[in-house]
């Protein structure tokens, strides 16, 4: 996965849909790099953070937290991993399409754990079925990396792997994932100084999961 080509504020355009008349996908959803809870449509993001693990926080950490702003690291969709087409044939054609997994939305959470900064990335998307393709169960290769802003290298990358259903009678369906706390050296509020979140659909192979510091 390139970490170098991004697209900025993870304004995902969906032109691979659009081009197949799948107007589901065509709208593209948004999250400006400052707002966590611009919504996926009516995906409840906020009650979806809420319910993994920040009301676990212990309340010393929370008045801390009151204390200062965070500026959270701006989150990037990789270019060219928005979507991710499977075909049943070649040359690739719009008839022999199987299924095309989409990015939709992609937000994140930051909170200061002692030294570390942690970060939850929250991404929701849709799998759509192509003429040749049919309903089955799907894993959608989502990639995270926490990316130092010094030397554009990975301090933390995890490859997620997620499930989705298309039940019968069905041609797409939603997939969402928040992940557990990432955690990366803390060294001021402007965390947005220190790192950038890059997100993308990732077909290739797994890769180191951090970057040692000292």
């Amino acid at each position: 996965m390139r970490l170098s080509n991004v697209i900025r504020g993870a304004r995902i355009g969906f032109a691979a849909a659009a081009a197949l008349g799948l107007s589901g996908l065509a709208g593209g959803a948004a999250a400006d790099s400052g707002g966590l809870l611009n919504g996926f449509n009516n995906f409840n993001w906020k009650e979806f953070f809420t319910y993994h693990g920040s009301k676990d926080k212990d309340k010393h950490e929370q008045e801390q937290q009151k204390e200062h702003h965070l500026y959270c690291p701006e989150i990037l969709v990789l270019d060219g991993t928005a979507a991710s087409q499977v075909h049943a044939g070649t040359p690739p054609t719009n008839m022999n399409l199987r299924y095309q997994y989409a990015l939709g939305d992609v937000v994140r959470e930051c909170s200061q754990q002692g030294d570390q900064l942690a970060i939850k990335v929250g991404i929701a998307g849709n799998v759509l079925l192509g003429p040749a393709g049919s309903p089955a169960s799907f894993s959608v290769p989502l990639r995270v990396a926490i990316v130092d802003a010094k030397d554009n290298e990975p301090v933390v990358t995890k490859l997620y792997r997620v499930a989705a259903t298309i039940p019968a009678g069905q041609a797409q369906t939603e997939f969402s994932l928040v992940t557990e706390p990432l955690l990366v050296p803390f060294t001021k509020d402007h965390a947005d100084d220190d790192y950038t979140i890059k997100v993308g659909i990732d077909e290739g192979p797994e890769k180191p999961a951090a970057k040692h510091k000292e």
